[in-house]
């Protein structure tokens, strides 16, 4: 399984998001994500809707709002959006859940470089490498929050990750 991820060469990584290639991107930075998880024999992440609900949810609102932070100015957490987007079914289940964010304009804004830059970061990349995590989400705006983009063209990333675990 996993030289076959490797075995797989990953497209569209450099494209800059658009609104009407949002999808693409999102499959070719999922692409690299794996192949990094598999470079270091990790087993590829699911998709999950719930987290992407929560990821796509998370990007607008840090566009829409002005701000880039893993808690929105109201407080809201990860976890709290996770939650919010029903990926917890209850309270009777264990779980871990972790986000990664980024933003960059232009040729900073491909899938490429926001992977590249999360690899180069201990933080994202312990989230990247996390083995508990069996699902996942990124969720795209081709947009960056005004006080960062200084006018120029770009767009927002946010990864959820999770894994629930039962009984």
């Amino acid at each position: 399984m996993l030289a076959g991820v490797l075995a797989t060469p990953c497209q569209n990584t450099e494209l800059r998001p658009t609104p009407q290639d949002i999808e693409t991107v999102s499959a070719a930075t999922l692409c690299l994500i794996q192949q990094e998880r598999a470079r270091n024999g990790e087993l590829p992440l699911q998709l999950n809707a719930q987290l992407a609900h929560a990821a796509v949810e998370h990007s607008e609102e840090m566009v829409s709002r002005d701000y880039f932070a893993h808690i929105a100015p109201d407080g809201l957490t990860p976890l709290r959006r996770v939650e919010a987007a029903g990926y917890l079914p209850n309270n009777e289940v264990g779980y871990t859940v972790g986000e990664n964010i980024a933003w960059g304009t232009l040729q900073l804004s491909t899938p490429a470089a926001i992977v590249a830059a999360w690899i180069a970061s201990p933080e994202h990349l312990a989230n990247i490498l996390d083995s508990s995590y069996r699902e996942t989400a990124i969720g795209i705006v081709p947009a960056v929050p005004s006080a960062l983009a200084q006018g120029q063209p770009g767009a927002i990333y946010s990864q959820e990750f999770g894994v629930i675990v039962y009984g």
